[in-house]
């Protein structure tokens, strides 16, 4: 009986699971058309090679992909997120058409009987068969083939009219599993030339096993040859900017101004989501049951939690703490919209809470002169002066200066230890101070002590633009983008009061800065010509109108565009070819008996260090992922000084200390699940570049924008 309750509690995040992609696969299966409403061009979201996506087929998949986070959320998408959905429904559609016309490309099929043996097999799929393990981890075969024999004894119909749901619910598993298959098929061909050699298993265990210790000498260019010692002339500063051209080529860009449009909630939102609460909170004053008008009223679910002082918000700390058990707090506005507070319980604390106030006296300057100053403010306090008003004129901390020197309460751990100290040992009402800490001297004011914890139920009705205050924002933007094409973009925002802001973005990415990625945004604008005023665009925190003010297409920067940039990197180049003579220089007068210590002998600036233990496949301590130090360190003998290296900060002479010995018996037994992890790796970084490739080659057009806002 348990497993049969948990298969069932389990059904609704299964099935959500498989709704959407059996909606997937029957898209593709049955060519994009399976409600029949293909309209042609205008109802069109998007083509992938060809294959049409229409706006009602489009939409239902971001409906089952928003239901879903709902049923995990217990909440509504926010519009941001249902944007986030749309872009993860897109991706996901062009990953499955392209993965589909793979397989009728290599004519890959799963049988009747493939379903069969994997389903009744000894091996069951582990999404069906982890449901019928019994708290020993042991495999209940019997009741699974009850399951397979008769699902509806298993899964029912939670509207309790279809009989045979659960049969229904299997065949669609079974259209599932047979594309899962059909994947791992095309999986195994596309990998089956993927190969493990002997020789990288041995490195790759080596790289992270052995360890190595290493003596340099480092040349330091900046340290050992000043800037007036190179000289740099043009011809050089072309030269270097010939070799490198690649690094000055420039990607198309585009300028864009744009306004913004905040989706904030009107002050009729606001009012009207008072008003909601304010019915809720008198119907608890009534004797309602609090947590039954949490689920009525609330738009997050809450059945009570424990609280203590400093886990709330500063307008429900003050409030709540104030209170005794059954008492209804509230409305209180918090930070992102109203909420009603039910003290339901109280418990005494392990820890005591204290609620305190201070003074900051930064030391700058004359240390004496500061202390003396903290000292007068001190007595000030201790006669009777405001404190809370002391702070505001005195306190160097911004945060709490401007709340009269308010810290709120905190508990042991929260505050630096002279500080923590001094407020503890404080009686309520008692200025203690100055006591001195890393941030200055503090005069401190003890406001309150509790060891309680609340235990509290919430209603929480959030304040968010209605869809009516959305069309208003919208509507706004559409006359600003109508008025900007009449007049001019920047003259419009100014007459308007709008602050027109500009990003330069590039083709690929959908970057924007401000903004954050928006690819509608970035294709409209390597569409357009310059002067082109868009339509408003939904961006993550409302609406934008954007005009592209500048075009710039791919390139190279000209030489004198660049040309004083180059100097410092000519300049650091001439250095390095500096301290490369010195390496050479020092090595040569080395005897074959020396240690590389030696070397500061010769030269007394050259800084001598040990790396002490690191492995190769990690970096190399003090230095980082020095890779031509790494490489340097595997061809050392113990003993043996190598030749000068080329690092970042200069040149390096290496002499290698020590080497752990290979330990064959250990690389024996983790040869298997390194071998694993490695070809696992290589395979997915094949399908990565794999599928790129079919992304970068197939006909996308993605036509969203002009159907979502």
């Amino acid at each position: 009986m348990p497993i049969m309750t948990r298969m069932r509690d389990s059904m609704p995040v299964i099935l959500f699971g498989l709704l959407i992609a059996f909606l997937i696969t029957i898209v593709f299966e049955w060519g994009m058309d399976y409600l029949g409403l293909r309209s042609g061009r205008q109802d069109l979201v998007g083509s992938i090679n060809g294959r049409k996506v229409n706006y009602q087929e489009f939409s239902e998949l971001v409906k089952s992909y928003a239901d879903q986070q709902k049923a995990q959320t217990g909440q509504d998408p926010t519009e941001d997120q249902l944007r986030q959905i749309r872009d993860q429904v897109w991706q996901s559609l062009v990953t499955q058409e392209l993965i589909q016309e793979q397989i009728r490309h290599l004519g890959l099929t799963v049988s009747d009987q493939e379903i069969v043996d994997l389903v009744r097999g000894d091996n069951p799929p582990e999404d069906l068969r982890r449901y019928f393990v019994d708290s020993t981890g042991q495999f209940q075969r019997e009741q699974y083939d009850q399951f397979l024999n008769n699902p509806n004894q298993f899964i029912r119909d939670p509207n309790g009219t279809d009989p045979n749901f659960g049969s229904r619910w299997l065949a669609d598993y079974e259209k599932n599993l047979r594309q899962r298959r059909l994947q791992e098929k095309l999986q195994s061909l596309i990998t089956a030339s993927v190969r493990l050699s002997e020789g990288e298993l041995l490195q790759r265990y080596r790289d992270q096993n052995i360890s190595y210790n290493v003596r340099y000498a480092l040349f330091d260019a900046g340290a050992l040859v000043a800037d007036d010692q190179v000289q740099v002339t043009e011809e050089e500063l072309k030269s270097y900017y010939e070799d490198h051209l690649d690094q000055y080529k420039t990607e198309a860009t585009r300028k864009l101004k744009y306004v913004l449009f905040p989706d904030v909630p009107s002050a009729a939102d606001s009012a009207e989501r008072l008003d909601e609460i304010r019915d809720a909170a008198a119907k608890a004053r009534e004797g309602q049951d609090f947590l039954q008008l949490v689920a009525t009223y609330s738009d997050r679910p809450d059945s009570g939690a424990f609280f203590r002082h400093g886990e709330l918000t500063l307008p429900l700390e003050e409030a709540v703490f104030k209170g005794k058990v059954g008492d209804v707090i509230g409305p209180v506005r918090d930070a992102d919209g109203w909420r009603v507070v039910k003290i339901l319980s109280e418990r005494t604390s392990a820890s005591e809470f204290i609620h305190a106030r201070h003074i900051l006296f930064t030391v700058e300057g004359d240390s004496i002169a500061v202390k003396a100053k903290a000292m007068e403010v001190a007595a000030q306090a201790r006669r009777g002066g405001d404190f809370a008003a002391l702070a505001r004129e005195y306190s160097k901390d911004p945060g709490s200066a401007v709340r009269g020197g308010d810290l709120g309460w905190f508990g042991k751990g929260r505050m630096v230890a002279p500080f923590e100290q001094a407020a503890m040992r404080a009686r309520i009402g008692e200025v203690v101070g100055p006591i001195r800490t890393q941030f200055g001297w503090h005069i401190i004011k003890v406001e309150g002590r509790d060891n309680r914890e609340l235990k509290l139920a919430t209603i929480t009705v959030k304040i968010e633009p209605s869809p009516q205050s959305r069309n208003e924002i919208f509507e706004r933007a559409q006359d600003f983008a109508y008025n900007a094409r009449e007049s001019e973009f920047t003259r419009e925002a100014e007459q308007l009061g709008f602050d027109a802001r500009e990003a330069v973005v590039q083709e690929k990415g959908g970057f924007i800065p401000g903004l954050g990625i928006n690819e509608s945004v970035t294709r409209w604008g390597f569409k357009e010509s310059v002067g082109t005023v868009s339509e408003p665009f939904t961006v993550s925190n409302g609406y934008a109108v954007f005009a592209i003010v500048e075009a710039s297409e791919a390139g190279v920067k000209p030489f004198e565009e660049v040309k004083e940039s180059l100097r410092p990197l000519v300049l650091r180049e001439k250095k390095m070819e500096r301290v490369m003579e010195m390496a050479v220089n020092a090595k040569a007068k080395l005897n074959s008996t020396d240690s590389l210590s030696a070397v500061s002998r010769i030269d007394p600036a050259v800084i001598i260090s040990e790396t002490g233990p690191f492995a190769l496949g990690g970096s190399v301590p003090a230095l980082g992922r020095e890779l031509p130090f790494i490489g340097a360190t595997s061809a050392l003998n113990v003993g043996q000084i190598s030749g000068p290296v080329r690092g970042v900060r200069g040149a390096f002479l290496l002499q290698l200390i020590s080497k752990s010995a290979f330990d064959s018996s250990a690389f024996a037994s983790q040869r298997g699940i390194l071998a694993s992890r490695m070809i696992q790796e290589k395979r997915s970084r094949y399908i990565q570049d794999w599928l790129q490739q079919l992304k970068d080659q197939a006909s996308i057009e993605d036509h969203r924008d002009l159907f979502f806002r």
